[in-house]
């Protein structure tokens, strides 16, 4: 069985903050997000959401790349407007920095 990847913007309802990220959990709409920023927030202001759908695919390298263009197009990482403290690159948190211990 192929995993499913889900990419999707959560949106606060109170606040308006997004967040953009991915899961290959099987219900999207009642995972909460994982980013330590977004969690904190949801803490804060109640755990109130939307999520909107982008994509739906089995082929990681699609959401990867999907990932990235809806990272740059949205200015995730620079705009207040989002939770998203890196881009999003379906590679579910910093690992790519974590192994080189020169970072």
């Amino acid at each position: 069985m192929s995993t499913i990847y889900y990419l999707y913007i959560k949106e606060h309802t109170k606040t308006g903050l997004k967040y953009l990220e991915k899961t290959q959990a099987k219900d999207p709409f009642k995972y909460t997000g994982s980013g330590k920023y977004w969690k904190r927030h949801l803490y804060k202001h109640g755990p109130t959401y939307n999520t909107k759908i982008l994509l739906m695919t089995c082929d990681k390298d699609e959401l990867i790349e999907t990932g990235k263009f809806f990272s740059n197009l949205f200015n995730i990482v620079g705009s207040p407007d989002w939770a998203n403290l890196k881009i999003e690159e379906g590679d579910g948190g910093w690992a790519h920095i974590n192994q080189n211990k020169e970072n």
